[in-house]
């Protein structure tokens, strides 16, 4: 397993992209998002040949990139006035058997917590909607109430891991992302995520949750303040 293109595969297994570049110099990938726009994903590491490759393929308007090196996210700075960015690494689960966790009560969250966890989650009310809906969040409940919840992006990631306030140090994001490792599995899916560089409390419980870090860095990156960028 690589576990720099974990990410990769996991967004064609799910049929949620296709690849339009591959070569000795990497890949480029688009994720096709409902809202017609759509997401690159590449692990070009030269930023020139990157730009070389993008310039010779028809893309629609993408949002957002993943990239996998820094001179990769600052040819996409120079060219197409990309100004955010996300620096992350990636962690794969790599075990034959899902992490042991305390009984806990687990359960799908429903349309009815789309505003409590919109609002926990960097108010990002339609995301979570979106998630909800397609099935593919969770919630942990302590007495009938919401403590946290969990999910799994668009691209196949793991994440929106939110404990709250009052019913954090009690080990329930260790219980969630190990449930949601062990139903990832079970749907053949090879279960990963992307750390913000500087959470070390995540990066602590993904070492704790038996998970490796891969050797290249997932960079997300976007153009503030812009709703698309048009591929030239």
């Amino acid at each position: 397993m690589n576990l720099n293109t974990v990410d990769f595969e996991e967004l064609l297994r799910i049929g949620a992209g296709k690849e339009l570049y591959r070569g000795a110099d990497g890949r480029i990938l688009l994720e096709e998002e409902q809202d017609g726009f759509c997401v690159l994903m590449s692990d070009i590491l030269d930023g020139k040949t990157l730009l070389e490759r993008l310039r010779a393929l028809q893309l629609p308007p993408f949002s957002l990139a993943t990239v996998k090196s820094v001179d990769a996210r600052r040819a996409l700075e120079r060219e197409y006035g990309f100004d955010g960015c996300n620096p992350c690494t990636q962690w794969v689960y790599c075990l034959p058997e899902p992490p042991q966790y305390p009984a806990c009560d687990i359960r799908p969250l429903t349309a009815d917590y789309a505003e409590t966890a919109g609002e926990q989650y960097h108010q990002n009310f339609d995301y979570v909607r979106d998630r909800i809906a397609a099935g593919k969040m969770w919630g942990l409940f302590e007495d009938g109430t919401l403590a946290g919840f969990i999910g799994v992006h668009t691209e196949g990631a793991m994440g929106m891991l939110e404990i709250y306030p009052a019913y954090r140090k009690r080990g329930y994001g260790y219980a969630l992302e190990a449930f949601l490792i062990g139903r990832q599995m079970e749907t053949g899916a090879t279960p990963y995520c992307h750390v913000i560089d500087g959470n070390d409390a995540s990066v602590r419980l993904q070492k704790k949750l038996g998970l490796q870090k891969a050797d290249l860095p997932a960079i997300w990156c976007w153009k503030e303040n812009d709703d698309m960028v048009q591929m030239t």
